[in-house]
């Protein structure tokens, strides 16, 4: 029915950045209407929310003609969830006990990931990357 939410705040944005990561190359909106999760949206819909995702720097448009233009993700999935993650830790208070609390919930293999990648940004000659 029209004006009915047929989806939860974000998931359509959530289902495009899912397609363009997924795809091999950039996508027109009649592309990914195709290639979204879930029922399928209005191109008008569609157009808003990819609209919404390049102001928020997670999609570029390729092309400039109107029948033309495609899409592709401006970050990869790594980098979306980095940010994520890094948004999430509180800014001054209890930050330390959140990355502490993260690190414990973590598996053995994504614990060993992190160990990894926290030896490599140790290691001599590295430059230091500030938050």
């Amino acid at each position: 029915m029209a004006g009915e939410r047929t989806r939860a705040p974000g998931e359509l944005e959530g289902a495009i950045m899912a397609a363009l990561w997924a795809a091999e190359g950039p996508l027109t909106s009649p592309q990914l209407q195709d290639r979204v999760a879930g029922r399928r949206p209005a191109q008008t819909t569609l157009l808003t929310a990819l609209d919404r995702l390049g102001h928020k720097g997670l999609v570029r448009r390729v092309g400039e003609a109107t029948r033309r233009v495609q899409f592709e993700a401006a970050i990869t999935e790594a980098e979306h969830a980095s940010r994520a993650m890094l948004e999430a830790l509180p800014e001054d208070r209890n930050r330390g006990a959140a990355l502490l609390r993260f690190a414990g919930d973590l598996g053995p293999d994504d614990l060993a990931v992190l160990q990894a990648a926290i030896a490599e940004r140790r290691r001599p000659g590295r430059a230091e990357k500030r938050s």
